[in-house]
């Protein structure tokens, strides 16, 4: 597909247009790409991506569009207006600024970003304008039945409380549409989703599951009609009509079987007497499944089917915008090597609990650990054997915890453990867990020897015990720590 660069741009007649160049061939790319692609008076002119597989690439080729893996071929395409910056690479960007012609802009970064949300914004007001249409054609259908069956006043109050009842429809609809742009948890999402399959559709039982892809699973996330506690929390893809809906599409039971497998989503299956499902997509992939159902036969009608799917396709948009708001937030508190939480959130972590020890009279634990001898390990292995210690050190400290503690990488080769709630004795044991497990855990080497041992020093501090405060809590079991080294290594001291 690739082509010499100049030719392809000096061929797009101007006409009053933009013409647009795509530097990134990620998913994100991807998006952009379909979406601007439907714009009136853009034209995309060139794609660019060092590797030929990458999606956008592959989508640029379906769309007849000029490709190039060379950034110094794509810098230099003529009569071009705009670049969008989307491949994340700082040095892509400098050939880029330093190559392309001056009368080209580029846009990267939070403009990328800028230009991703409008053009969300743009899809989801042309899906509020079909609804302002339909809202058009009902009000019209009002007035032409009020002068149709003036004759007949018990026929003209029944057709108006038939139409009256759609608007109301129509104008909730709106709103819900409307509040889904504000939110960005997905709980929040979620949640609105199943209140507007209810008020929308009038739904006895609404579900939201979202897919797990690591183990192929879906997860409840809202639901409404009954107590949280009769759903199944998490249902395999492969499994009732949330995994049909899933594989196959929308679908839907109007008798269901006394028994069937496809109502063991919920836990009292022989309450579900009908239902439907449908899948929640985001471009390609599928991120999770709607279900309505209720105790009494219903058979959904075409026009209901259609509401169904126009909940489905707008939810899909906001949740996919909440999952993305949720996975930022997430990757800013965390460490991406060890997928702990980073020293800043750790320490406001820690304020948060020793604040909440001090107000109940609790004791408060903390752990700083150190690997013992980690420089030398990197510089006999290298630097990715020594990134594999962290991961496990960081998986092992997992598997050790409950869901209240804390637990993050401090710096370098150091972690902390905050431990809510526990003394000195619940500290040392969960201490010499960690200690025990590294002990035993062997690192390939990639040598003839095969595997190496290696071992971490612990340190244990108390709050009130050995500090009143959280940089003296940290100091105290830092020197712990490093007493433990003094010591031998390989084992867990306590602050003195």
């Amino acid at each position: 597909m690739e082509e010499a660069a100049p030719l392809v741009a000096e061929s797009a007649t101007r006409s009053g247009q933009v013409h647009i160049a795509i530097a990134g061939g990620g998913l994100r790319a991807t998006s952009v790409l379909r979406l601007l692609s439907d714009v009136d008076n853009l034209v995309i002119v060139a794609v660019y991506d060092s590797n030929r597989s990458a999606p956008a690439i592959r989508l640029a080729d379906d769309l007849g569009i000029f490709t190039t893996t060379e950034v110094s071929e794509f810098a230099q395409l003529m009569s071009l207006d705009l670049i969008l910056d989307m491949s994340e690479d700082k040095s892509v960007r400098a050939t880029l600024e330093s190559m392309r012609p001056s009368s080209v802009e580029i846009v990267s970064a939070v403009g990328a970003e800028l230009v991703w949300d409008l053009l969300i914004a743009k899809k989801r007001s042309e899906e509020q304008e079909k609804i302002f249409v339909e809202l058009q054609v009902a009000y019209d259908k009002i007035r032409s039945h009020e002068r149709r069956l003036q004759a007949s006043k018990e026929a003209l109050e029944g057709a108006n409380g038939e139409l009256e009842s759609r608007l109301a429809e129509i104008f909730f609809t709106h709103e819900f549409f409307k509040a889904l742009t504000s939110y960005s948890s997905v709980e929040d999402v979620a949640s609105l989703i199943v209140d507007g399959a209810n008020g929308i559709l009038g739904a006895e039982i609404s579900c939201v599951y979202l897919f797990n892809q690591e183990d192929w699973t879906l997860h409840l996330r809202a639901s409404q009609g009954r107590p949280e506690d009769v759903f199944c929390p998490v249902v395999s893809v492969s499994e009732t009509l949330l995994g049909t809906a899933f594989r196959d599409g929308p679908t839907q039971q109007s008798d269901v079987p006394q028994g069937s497998e496809s109502a063991r989503w919920s836990r009292q299956p022989e309450d579900i007497r009908s239902q439907a499902a449908i899948p929640l997509r985001a471009g390609e992939s599928i991120i999770g499944v709607l279900v309505l159902a209720s105790s009494t036969y219903r058979e959904l009608t075409q026009a209901e089917r259609d509401r169904l799917q126009v909940i489905g396709n707008q939810s899909s948009l906001a949740l996919q915008n909440a999952l993305l708001h949720e996975e930022l937030e997430r990757l800013s508190v965390t460490d991406r090597l060890t997928e702990l939480y980073n020293h800043g959130y750790m320490q406001q972590r820690l304020e948060e609990e020793l604040g909440r020890a001090e107000r109940f009279g609790h004791r408060l634990s903390l752990i700083m650990l150190d690997i013992d001898d980690f420089k030398s390990f990197n510089d006999t292995y290298g630097h990715p054997r020594g990134d594999r210690v962290l991961r496990t050190v960081s998986e092992i400290i997992r598997q050790n915890l409950r869901e209240i503690d804390v637990a993050a990488r401090y710096g370098g080769e150091e972690f902390v453990v905050v431990l809510p709630e526990t003394d000195i004795p619940g500290a040392i044991a969960v201490a010499e867990r960690i200690r025990n497990s590294m002990a035993q855990h062997g690192f390939a080497t990639g040598e003839e020897d095969g595997t190496v041992a290696q071992t971490v020093s612990l340190g244990v501090a108390t709050f009130p015990t050995h500090a009143a405060n959280a940089a003296r809590l940290i100091d105290t079991a830092d020197r712990a720590m490093y007493a433990a080294k003094r010591q031998g290594k390989n084992r867990v001291t306590v602050a003195s």
